[in-house]
């Protein structure tokens, strides 16, 4: 769950279309702008990425518009817990010391949309789509239990709050001091916010 309400996932699912990057022939062709360059930058080389199956980019379009309104990647994770963050999950038995998860490695949301695309949430719907595709891996038999990301703090000191309303939690087991490029953060898609 994310802090979108119902009605909120409903207007954004009718007014979307949710695109792997291999389904578009020419990226470049969408104006895009995260107002972070790097975010922006990787869009060049996210279908390199695709094809060698280090990172899946799927493209969040607006129906009427055709603008790119958010992207992100996923890729296969795994997760190390500590004891407590164990129990806080109701996982304490579990043997092993890493959990299954899925990264979601980039997301980045449109700065510059046209007043019909403009929204907020779209970042929000991404996480959600992020955790219905860790269901899907749940339901082919490939085991998920978290969806993970390292929220980036270099360009933007807030992101954290961003992924905290949508249900994450830190990672005290990755926690480093001082931390000046990223928070390592955890959301077990069993739990609703």
């Amino acid at each position: 769950m994310s802090y979108l309400t119902e009605s909120d996932i409903v207007e954004i699912q009718n007014s979307v279309r949710l695109l792997s990057i291999s389904e578009v022939d020419d990226v470049s062709h969408y104006l895009f702008d995260s107002h972070i360059e790097e975010y922006n930058e990787f869009l060049k080389i996210a279908k390199k990425f695709y094809d060698l199956n280090i990172s899946k980019t799927f493209l969040l379009i607006h129906k009427k518009t055709s603008e790119l309104l958010a992207y992100m990647t996923l890729s296969a994770d795994s997760i190390k817990l500590t004891n407590e963050e164990k129990q806080l999950h109701d996982i304490s038995k579990v043997p092993y010391a890493s959990i299954p998860a899925l990264k979601v490695g980039e997301l980045a949301v449109n700065k510059e949309m046209s007043d019909t695309a403009k929204r907020k949430g779209y970042g929000s719907f991404m996480l959600d789509m992020a955790r219905a595709f860790a269901f899907s891996m749940n339901e082919i038999g490939i085991a998920c239990r978290f969806i993970t990301v390292d929220a980036d703090i270099e360009y933007e000191l807030n992101t954290p709050c961003f992924y905290k309303k949508n249900g994450f939690v830190e990672n005290l087991s990755n926690k480093r001091r001082n931390a000046t490029h990223t928070i390592s953060m955890r959301k077990d898609i069993f739990e609703d916010n």
